[in-house]
């Protein structure tokens, strides 16, 4: 039996991270994602209505974290 479905637990700043990178995506990645898994489009309004019944007044600048990068 494989899974199909499961459920992440994210934090604000994690699931910004995630909407800025779908806002960044070019057109032929949008393709290509769309082509194997769908919509990006689709994927981002979800996540981004969850996101705006988040607590977000903490999600400015932030000096106190280092980037991956």
């Amino acid at each position: 039996m494989s899974i199909v479905e499961t459920n992440v637990s994210l934090n604000v700043h994690e699931l910004g991270v995630i909407l800025s990178a779908l806002q960044l995506l070019e057109n032929v990645d949008e393709i290509h994602i769309a082509r194997d898994y769908g919509s990006a489009q689709a994927l981002y309004d979800k996540l981004y209505s969850i996101w705006q019944q988040m607590d977000t007044s903490q999600t400015g600048l932030r000096n106190d974290v280092v980037p991956s990068f």
